[in-house]
C-alpha cells in the first residue's frame, strides 16, 4: 500500500514538471493559474509524503517488535526442545544400562523397568513428543523397554514352608531341593527375594509362602548382602 502511494506521489511530481514545461504555450493568466495549482499540488504531496514517512516509521517499529517476538519465541522453543532432548537422552542411558546387565541382575532390578515405562509415558504426554525429530526415537525407546520386560517375565514359583521337625526346612535345605535350585549355596536368592517376609535369614516360619526366583544366580547386590550376613555371624 505504501509503495503504491509513493509511486503515485512520484507520478504527480513528474506531471507537475511536465505541465510547468509547457508554460511558454499558455497565456499569462493560464500560467499563473497553473502555478497556483502546481503549488497547491506540491504542498499536498509534501503533506502526503510526511504522512507516508510516518507510516513507514511506524511499520519499521512494528517489524522490529515482531522480530524481537519471533526471536524470543524461537529461544523459548529451543529451550523446551533442548530440555526435552536431554530428558530423552537421560532415559535412553538408563535403558541401555539395564540392557547391558545379565539376565540375573536385570531380574533383580526389574522394578526399575516399570519406572522407566512411567518416565517414557510422561514424555509422551508432552505435545513436543509429536515432533518428527522425537517421534521415531520414542518409538524405538518403547521397543527397548518391551525387550527388557520380555527378559524378566515372571517365571517364579513358590514354596510353602513346613516344619523343621518334619521337613527340615531352612533356606539352605530349601535351596538344596532338586525341584528348587539343587544348590544349597543359592539360599541367599530366596532370602533376598522375600525380604518382605524374612528379616533374619536364620528364621523362617511354618506356612510362609516363599517366592523362588527363577534364576539362582546371585546378583552383585545379593552377594554383598550375603557377605554382610556372614560378617555379622562371625
Amino acid at each position: 500500500m505504501i509503495v503504491r502511494k509513493i509511486s503515485l506521489v512520484m507520478l504527480l511530481l513528474v506531471a507537475s514538471v511536465l505541465v510547468g514545461s509547457a508554460q511558454d504555450k499558455m497565456t499569462k493568466e493560464e500560467w499563473q493559474n497553473q502555478i497556483t495549482q502546481n503549488t497547491k499540488l506540491r504542498d499536498d504531496l509534501k503533506t502526503q509524503l510526511v504522512g507516508l514517512n510516518k507510516e513507514i516509521d511506524e511499520l519499521n517499529a512494528k517489524n522490529t517488535a515482531l522480530d524481537a517476538t519471533v526471536k524470543a519465541n524461537a529461544d523459548k522453543l529451543n529451550g523446551i526442545t533442548g530440555a526435552f532432548a536431554a530428558s530423552v537422552a537421560e532415559l535412553n542411558a538408563k535403558i541401555d544400562a539395564l540392557t547391558n546387565l545379565s539376565d540375573a541382575d536385570l531380574y533383580a532390578r526389574k522394578g526399575e523397568i516399570d519406572e522407566l515405562q512411567k518416565a517414557k509415558d510422561e514424555l509422551l504426554k508432552q505435545k513436543i513428543s509429536g515432533m518428527k525429530r522425537f517421534a521415531a526415537g520414542l518409538a524405538d525407546m518403547q521397543s527397548k523397554i518391551d525387550a527388557l520386560k520380555a527378559r524378566t517375565i515372571d517365571k517364579d514359583k513358590f514354596y510353602t514352608v513346613g516344619t523343621w521337625a518334619k521337613d527340615r526346612d531352612c533356606l539352605w535345605n530349601i535351596a538344596k531341593k532338586k525341584d528348587i535350585y539343587d544348590n544349597p549355596f543359592a539360599w541367599p536368592k530366596i532370602w533376598q527375594g522375600n525380604r518382605d517376609q524374612i528379616k533374619d535369614p536364620d528364621i523362617i516360619k511354618k506356612g510362609q509362602k516363599l517366592k523362588i526366583p527363577a534364576d539362582p544366580t546371585l546378583t552383585d547386590a545379593e552377594k554383598k548382602a550375603t557377605r554382610s550376613y556372614w560378617n555379622k555371624k562371625h
